[in-house]
């Protein structure tokens, strides 16, 4: 995947054809309704999603007023996983996020991605993520820095990847 900045998917995100950059037609009626700003979808859960543009997914839940809960149990290292949480660091709905299975990759650069989430009110950061120091570190600044006005934070089950 190449790099796109945030522009581009301004630019482009009334004309692109959401089947060319989905796996499935499925995938397309969520980036739809998304798109839409599609009051029924309140919750989405992100998991392998193999062929899809993750940069897209990214910019439209981003844009999102409705979505009030995400889980993310998918989230690749490189370009693809950046993408995608640099564009929903810019999301104002989401209460709820949900994080599982990810790599300590993927878990810093959500942990990061929150410090712009004001209105985030619940974090579960569920089992078999993969954290190494870094990841820690970013969650308690996170915590620290009180931009988070969470209500609940659950921690449970997570494997701690050492100085590696």
């Amino acid at each position: 995947m190449e790099h796109r900045e945030y522009n581009y998917y301004e630019a482009n995100a009334a004309d692109v054809n959401l089947e060319e950059i989905t796996s499935s037609a499925k995938n397309a009626k969520i980036l739809q309704q998304l798109r839409d700003g599609d009051p029924t979808l309140r919750y989405f859960s992100l998991g392998g999603l193999l062929g899809d543009d993750l940069g897209w997914l990214g910019y439209f839940i981003g844009r999102s007023s409705c979505l009030t809960r995400l889980f993310i149990n998918y989230l690749p290292d490189g370009e693809e996983g950046r993408a995608f949480v640099e564009d929903i660091a810019r999301n104002q709905s989401i209460q709820y996020i949900g994080i599982d299975n990810l790599s300590n990759d993927g878990f810093t650069s959500i942990i990061r991605a929150l410090h712009s989430l004001s209105q985030l009110e619940e974090l579960y950061i569920g089992g078999g993520n993969n954290v190494g120091p870094d990841g820690w570190y970013e969650l308690r600044i996170l915590l620290e820095s009180g931009v988070c006005k969470l209500k609940q934070l659950r921690l449970e089950g997570n494997n701690y990847i050492g100085n590696e």
